[in-house]
């Protein structure tokens, strides 16, 4: 459910670091205040505890230039009041036990909708959909529980600008664990089915560390629509406020532009220097690390040594502009009628009509039966008809 939060713009502007007084209302930019951004930093954070480390929250949302922050794991209740300055705070307060509870800080300068997503007594989920320049971009924060279930089906994704970021209390290859458990295939198979990207990278450094087994891991996850994950960069902050959990900083290019398609090259497998190819190719496998690498890092390490032999043994190439059959006499054929044809247009007559008729049967003549019928027996006499089924 989308619920719209109106904003008050008072009479002054807003304070530099945006601004909230205790006690006041808060003020807010109008929406063309953000169109001058170039990017959009957002930073989510299990920080088992807000109360006593908004000191250094506030800090850190200043220095890294916060727009966003999903925190997980506040551990507030109705009573108690939580105030950043700079930034309105969306909370979802876990009821039922001491612990948990959500929220989503919102620059001052960005006008937001809140998503109210109800997922009973299991995963605590809710989200904003946030308005930069002419942009819509939906962001779910979640926190989950190992006791709990993920309540994955809740959370109404897009198509396109949806990021979805929280400690899932998962384990997977996929984001840098040995092993996957039943909830780490859960949130894979979910990924797929809502055509959603991991943003992670096994080999990122982690994110929590437990005190209790001396290990490293990392259950905070960010997963987006393939143009947010296009554009959006991690990296795995310091740690904060004392916190097991680091901070994540994504950050969205709103400047970003897909690259240019360019003419793809081709490989030339006829010429490839197979033996080479071999030598190579063993070479580098003896080099992967199967007892220690996650499997991810194994497949991505494999497929580059196939890449790598093959850049070296197969010669590759592309024709730009590439015209099956096009020849030089078909082009001036091409240009005679061109010419003909704008002859016959400015100086209408019987001659230039001839003309422009006897040029067509000539295109026409060449083009269809000499040039295409020549091509194809090219084409055919080299095939052979047991292998090259689906290239005849």
């Amino acid at each position: 459910m989308v619920q719209q939060k109106n904003s008050s713009y008072g009479a002054r502007p807003p304070l530099t670091q945006g601004g909230s007084v205790l006690g006041s209302p808060p003020r807010r930019s109008p929406p063309s205040a953000t169109r001058g951004q170039t990017c959009l930093k957002i930073m989510h954070w299990n920080a088992e505890g807000i109360q006593n480390k908004k000191m250094s929250l506030n800090e850190r949302l200043r220095q890294e230039n916060i727009d966003i922050a999903c925190i997980q794991e506040t551990h507030l209740k109705e009573a108690l009041r939580l105030n950043i300055r700079g930034y309105e705070v969306i909370r979802k307060d876990r009821t039922d036990r001491i612990k948990g509870g959500v929220a989503i800080l919102v620059r001052n300068s960005i006008p937001y909708q809140e998503l109210q997503v109800d997922t009973g007594n299991e995963a605590e989920i809710h989200g904003v959909v946030l308005t930069v320049g002419q942009e819509k971009i939906r962001i779910f924060n979640e926190y989950c529980p190992v006791d709990k279930d993920l309540s994955l089906n809740r959370i109404e994704t897009s198509e396109t600008n949806c990021l979805v970021v929280g400690d899932f209390n998962s384990h997977s290859e996929a984001w840098g664990y040995a092993e996957s458990d039943q909830r780490g295939e859960e949130i894979e198979d979910w990924q797929i089915d809502q055509k959603l990207l991991l943003i992670n990278d096994p080999d990122d450094a982690p994110t929590f560390y437990s005190r209790r087994w001396l290990t490293t891991t990392t259950p905070d996850l960010a997963l987006a629509t393939e143009d947010l994950a296009r554009k959006t960069t991690r990296r795995i902050l310091d740690q904060l406020g004392g916190s097991d959990h680091r901070p994540v900083l994504l950050t969205l290019d709103l400047n970003f532009k897909p690259p240019e398609e360019k003419c793809f090259p081709r490989w030339n497998y006829k010429k490839a220097n197979w033996t080479r190819f071999s030598q190579l190719t063993d070479e580098a496998a003896l080099k992967i690390n199967n007892k220690q690498d996650h499997i991810n890092k194994k497949i991505r390490d494999f497929n580059q040594a196939l890449l790598n032999a093959a850049k070296t043994t197969i010669p590759r190439g592309a024709r730009r502009n590439y015209k099956p059959y096009w020849t030089e006499e078909l082009q001036q054929l091409e240009d005679d009628l061109s010419k003909a044809r704008d002859d016959a247009e400015n100086n209408p007559g019987i001659e230039s009509n001839i003309a422009l008729k006897e040029s067509t049967v000539q295109h026409r003549k060449v083009h269809m039966e000499e040039v295409r019928k020549g091509c194809a027996e090219k084409k055919t006499e080299g095939l052979n008809f047991d292998k090259d089924g689906r290239k005849l």
